[in-house]
């Protein structure tokens, strides 16, 4: 973990743009051990039985309010939604970057690598169902048990170069580890240079607290109690009920507080490509309602996070879980608070209501300046037209 932190230090010290390089590989080379791990365990015994299970539906799963929480969390989780990364990543791009072919890209390949690795993956669990004689119900264990637990076990069992398969395995898992992180990592160090704008000038060692700080708070994943953490935080922190939370909010402010119209114009102002108009009907009523409808199921149907062997965590645990979502999601709620209670006292509530839920924006083409108005604040940028 300790070597982990170093990679990403030393990827980001000078900005995600000298990293470029190490990402690029971090993203492209999981592809080629996906596809040797595929073929390999296409070749194995019972690969079939396997492929049979992954692609059979079960319709009465869909009736489990887990199963639509974790579905919708997934997509969220990887897409890199409501995390910052994709705005902090995106800020590097050019003005006239085709933004919108991207975003269309990403939806096909991030869909079609969990569907490849998914086939790698049972066409394994099926051999191992025929050589310990199991369903392979009983073969998949629920958290992180099927990438840590279950695929070393049908490792050591291969038939041949069990050794290789097992690194290669371990590699690909590393190597996208790495590179969530160092995405991550991005996303929140912008956003904390952005807010103080003099850890510009001692970047090396800010972040090198960052990533010291985080590499404290890890500590407890890779003790023997780690796998116990790991799920909780997955539960609680890192997906789940404050990511849907967020995941809203986000949206809502796009959509309402910026503006769905502006957005739209946006698009078109930067890559020339009109979108449709019922893409704003999408962002305004479609996206945040299905987030929303998500976050009141999971509440209602609130079940807690249970150990491998399906017996319920302490309930400290499941409290200290309720705590770690709070941590992101009363942030939202606290902020407007504040805002409306303690800023802008000279104003009337209705004003501090009407500036702090929208935005104004000016623009005075003699000049090439834009003027906006931004939580009360004016602030001023390039009009990029000109």
């Amino acid at each position: 973990m300790f070597l982990s932190w170093i990679i990403v230090y030393f990827a980001l010290w000078k900005g995600i743009t000298e990293a470029r390089k190490l990402v690029y590989f971090c993203a492209l080379f999981p592809y080629c051990l996906i596809a040797v791990l595929l073929i390999r365990g296409l070749t194995l015994e019972g690969a079939a039985t396997g492929i049979y299970y992954y692609l059979k539906p079960n319709i009465t799963r869909l009736m489990e309010t887990t199963v639509w929480k974790d579905a919708g969390t997934q997509v969220f989780y990887s897409y890199g939604v409501g995390f910052g990364t994709l705005i902090a990543l995106g800020s590097h791009n050019k003005f006239n970057h085709n933004c919108v072919r991207d975003a269309i890209m990403m939806c096909f390949i991030n869909g079609s690598t969990s569907i490849l690795a998914g086939f790698a993956i049972f066409s394994v669990l099926g051999y191992m169902s025929v050589t310990a004689g199991k369903d392979i119900a009983d073969i998949v264990k629920p958290g992180v048990g099927l990438a840590f637990l279950v695929y070393p076990e049908v490792a050591s069992n291969l038939p041949v170069m069990r050794q290789f398969f097992a690194v290669l395995f371990f590699l690909m898992i590393t190597i996208l580890g790495l590179d969530s992180q160092i995405c991550m990592v991005e996303g929140l160090f912008t956003a904390i240079e952005d807010r103080f704008p003099i850890l510009r000038r001692h970047k090396k060692i800010s972040l090198g607290l960052t990533c010291l700080f985080f590499f404290l708070l890890g500590i407890p994943m890779v003790t023997k109690a780690g796998v116990h953490w790991l799920t909780l935080v997955d539960a609680y922190g890192a997906s789940g009920y404050a990511l849907l939370f967020v995941v809203f909010w986000e949206v809502i402010g796009l959509a309402y507080g910026f503006g769905a119209e502006r957005v739209r114009a946006a698009v078109k102002e930067m890559t020339g490509m009109s979108l449709p108009k019922f893409i704003i009907y999408v962002w305004k009523f479609v996206s945040p309602a299905t987030a929303f409808l998500l976050f009141i199921f999971c509440i209602v149907y609130y079940q807690p996070v249970k150990y491998a062997d399906h017996r319920d965590f302490p309930l400290w645990a499941n409290i200290f879980g309720w705590f770690l979502s709070l941590c992101s999601m009363i942030v939202i709620p606290g902020y407007a608070l504040y805002y409306l209670f303690f800023t802008n006292r000279h104003l009337s509530f209705a004003e501090r209501l009407r500036k702090g839920s929208g935005m104004a924006i000016d623009s005075n083409p003699g000049t090439g300046v834009r003027t906006s108005h931004i939580n009360g604040e004016e602030m001023k940028f390039l009009d990029t037209k000109r």
